[in-house]
This record gives structure tokens, C-alpha cells and sequence, in this order.
């Protein structure tokens, strides 16, 4: 793999390359969603993560991050400890704890955010395997090694480039075995499909802000790339899944 790109010449080219439109991929866009700017009550908090649960659940979300985490996990030595980077609802961190019941698997699963309203939604269905934490993933609360996986599920697309670099770099350092991270693919397509399905699967407001956003917002499979390179992740691959989401695995070599 192309050795990674620092200093002054890593920054350029983010700035002069990322988030550029092409055919069939529109720019990228910087403006936050409704919910990251805390809009919205407690109740439409929640009908915009069951809603957004509800894409990753139908449209290759889950799919695209399990068929990757899973094998991994079921190596090793036992518990593994897994983090949930941007968790939302909790629903990624329930689910693993149910996979792990299932193939008798030890799991110590961390669910983080940064949001009180989000964690607050998590806790209404929270899981005793499950625990909940309050924090940034741009200033984790774990020593190095203490974590075997970091994931996330729709969560990079939030962050800047200069922000999507320090978390792959942070959580890399971190883990004692990898990252494993998936999310959306932008491009004119997906936003097409959207508005199709948008009167089913997007009744609420937010989700019928945020949605579209989250695409225009999220990165391609060469950017991401891009960006893993230039967090100095030499093991990086990015695997395109169909119809529109993409997961970044990059495992520790030796372990």
C-alpha cells in the first residue's frame, strides 16, 4: 500500500481533493444536520433514530458492518471488548450483545456518544451487556490496548476530513486488534432512491432532513481510502457493499 502521505502535503491534499463532485457524485457537504445541532424534542430525537435504525436495517447498513466484525470476533481469545463509536439509539451495541449470546461468544460492549439526548433514547431500551457511555470520540476515554475493536455504523460521515483522520488514527493506535467501520457512500444514486422511498421509510421531518444530508455529507470509497492513508493505517481496506455503504477494516498485524 501507497505509504501515508504527512505533514503540510497530507493537509493540502485533503483540502484541494476531498469531498470533490464528479459524474454521478455530487460535493460534498459541510453543513451539520438537524440533529447534531440538538434540534428537535426528545420525542422526534427518537422517531429520527428508529427511523435511521430502520434504513440500516433494510438497506445493507447492518450487512455491511456485521459481515466484516463477525468473523473477527470469533477468533481469539475471550472477552473481547468492542466500542461503538457514535452509538445513537444503542440499537448496533444490542444487537452484538444478542450475536454473542447466540454463538457463545464473550463480549464486553461499549455503546459511546456524544449526545445526552441520544444516550437518553439508548437507555429506554438498554441491555445489562450494553454499557452505555457519554464521550467524544475525538477524545477517547480508553488506554491504549484496552479496547480490542473500535466500530461504528454511520457515524464518519458526521466528521470532517481533518476529523475522520484523528479518529482512524486514534482508534487504530488504540485497539488491540482493529477497526472495523462502515458507513454511507455519496452519490447522486442513493439521494435518488431516497426521495422514492422516502414517504415509507422517512415520515419524520428530521429523517426527511437529515437523510438526504447524511449522503451529500458522507464520503466515496476513494476518499475514505484517502483518508486512512493519511492516518498512517498501512493494513486499511475499504469494501464496497451494494446498494450504497462502504466499511473501512483495518486490523492490527500479528494478533
Amino acid at each position: 500500500m501507497e505509504t501515508a502521505i504527512e505533514g503540510d502535503q497530507t493537509d493540502n491534499r485533503i483540502n484541494s481533493e476531498m469531498g470533490a463532485a464528479s459524474f454521478l457524485i455530487p460535493k460534498r457537504e459541510q453543513q451539520s444536520e438537524l440533529l447534531d445541532q440538538e434540534m428537535g424534542s426528545m420525542a422526534d430525537v427518537r422517531s429520527n433514530l428508529i427511523e435511521m435504525w430502520r434504513f440500516n436495517r433494510y438497506f445493507g447498513g447492518i450487512e455491511a458492518l456485521t459481515r466484516h466484525l463477525y468473523p473477527l470476533l470469533r477468533q481469539g481469545s475471550q472477552p473481547l471488548r468492542v466500542v461503538d463509536l457514535g452509538t445513537g439509539s444503542g440499537a448496533m451495541g444490542a444487537l452484538l450483545a444478542q450475536w454473542a449470546k447466540q454463538n457463545n461468544r464473550q463480549l464486553v460492549i461499549c455503546a459511546l456518544d456524544k449526545s445526552e439526548r441520544n444516550l437518553s433514547v439508548a437507555r429506554e431500551k438498554a441491555i445489562d451487556d450494553v454499557h452505555l457511555m457519554r464521550a467524544d470520540a475525538s477524545a477517547l476515554p480508553f488506554a491504549e490496548l484496552q479496547v480490542d475493536y473500535f466500530i461504528s455504523s454511520l457515524f464518519l460521515h458526521h466528521l470532517s476530513p481533518e476529523e475522520v483522520i484523528g479518529v482512524l488514527r486514534e482508534t487504530y493506535h488504540r485497539a488491540r486488534r482493529g477497526i472495523v467501520m462502515s458507513d454511507l457512500v455519496r452519490s447522486n444514486l442513493p439521494l435518488l432512491a431516497f426521495r422514492v422511498i422516502q414517504p415509507i421509510f422517512a415520515r419524520h421531518y428530521l429523517t426527511r432532513h437529515d437523510g438526504p444530508l447524511s449522503i451529500r455529507r458522507a464520503y466515496t470509497p476513494h476518499e475514505l481510502r484517502s483518508l486512512a492513508q493519511a492516518a498512517g493505517l498501512e493494513t486499511a481496506r475499504v469494501y464496497a457493499h451494494f446498494p450504497w455503504r462502504m466499511t473501512l477494516v483495518a486490523e492490527k498485524p500479528g494478533v
